[in-house]
């Protein structure tokens, strides 16, 4: 075996460390120190066709493998990532969770059965149509805040008060309980009743002997 064909032997797959990317112009290139010797520019392996993309920015002082299946240094493909001392694996990670950890706090962790989603800022979501089938909803906020035309096809239980600031109108009857305030004018197009009977249609007899008519 000749000299070059050993060294062409020991390159086809290399540690090293990142010392130089190009992230920040959208790349996935990079540089690698392997053995004191930094390679050129070198492709990073990501998952990337015309169906799916996938991009994760490559860091420097990343620990990475150099794949050269010719054996050139400087032919090679970089194979992120490799845990070690200065990259410890994330809390929680055992033989059955998977998860996905990033650096400013965003955190998603899922056993198999259930999602859990961490992120210490926003989540946004953006789509023509949401639809969510479940058998429970728990929302718990400091402010909820729905801008729609809304529509609820069920009951609607409201522990607390209700603030309407606009028109009220209900198609159908109305019951409850409690106080009810209304700083405002109230048209009824029907009759209004209270624990005596009808107040709309009701007669009464008057002080002088006439009776008084419902309007």
């Amino acid at each position: 075996m000749t000299e070059e064909l050993k060294r062409r032997i020991n390159n086809i797959v290399q540690i090293g460390t990142i010392t130089e990317v190009k992230s920040a112009e959208g790349l996935a290139l990079a540089r690698v120190n392997i053995l004191e010797r930094v390679t050129d520019f070198l492709p990073v392996f990501l998952w990337a066709n015309d169906f799916v993309k996938v991009w994760m920015p490559i860091r420097v002082g990343q620990q990475v493998a150099v794949l050269a299946p010719f054996g050139n240094g400087n032919g090679g493909l970089i194979l992120p990532s490799i845990y070690n001392k200065g990259c410890k694996e994330p809390n929680g990670a055992n033989d059955e969770n998977v998860v996905i950890e990033f650096a400013k706090g965003v955190r998603i962790e899922s056993d198999g059965k259930n999602i859990n989603i961490n992120a210490p800022k926003d989540i946004n979501v953006t789509c023509d149509n949401a639809n969510v089938n479940c058998t429970t909803t728990n929302i718990t906020c400091d402010t909820s805040t729905i801008t729609s035309k809304t529509i609820n096809n069920g009951d609607v239980t409201i522990n607390g008060n209700l603030l309407l600031n606009g028109n009220l109108t209900m198609a159908g009857g109305s019951s409850g309980s409690g106080k009810a305030k209304l700083n405002g004018d109230l048209e009824v197009s029907g009759v209004i009743s209270d624990v005596k009977g009808d107040l709309t249609n009701h007669t009464h007899d008057t002080t002088d002997g006439a009776t008084a008519e419902a309007r």
